[in-house]
């Protein structure tokens, strides 16, 4: 049974490239628009890891990381942070305090191998 990914991206042409990358690479993938959507998707689909972005309308991507790694039944699946911004790595490592970082973050646009060999060490492939 292939491992599942939640892909959390406000832009659709992003959500379409990732869907379909992640597919490709064996993956079963369901897409959320913004960061509502993806926490309750999140909820439901309970994914065996989550790209998330940064910038979205309704709920920023940190707002939603935050919700994630509260949640009692989201809190341990990995996150992957995908980001069009300088230095968001500064907020993910020093501004959370005690909640866990990210497995990883990638700026956009993401180098494609790189960004799947990360997505199946982390999924332990």
């Amino acid at each position: 049974m292939p491992k599942k990914i939640l892909v959390i991206d406000d832009e659709k042409d992003m959500r379409v490239y990732l869907s379909t990358l992640l597919r490709k690479a064996g993956y079963e993938i369901e897409s959320a628009s913004n960061g509502d959507e993806g926490l309750e998707k999140a909820a439901i689909f309970l994914p065996d890891l989550i790209t998330l972005d940064v910038l979205m309308p309704k709920k920023s991507g940190v707002k939603a990381y935050t919700e994630l790694r509260t949640s009692p039944s989201t809190k341990e699946i990995p996150i992957i942070i995908l980001t069009g911004l300088a230095q968001q790595e500064d907020f993910f490592s020093d501004e959370l305090g005690t909640i866990r970082k990210p497995e990883a973050i990638f700026d956009k646009p993401i180098e494609r191998d790189s960004f799947v060999k990360r997505i199946k060490e982390v999924l332990g492939e």
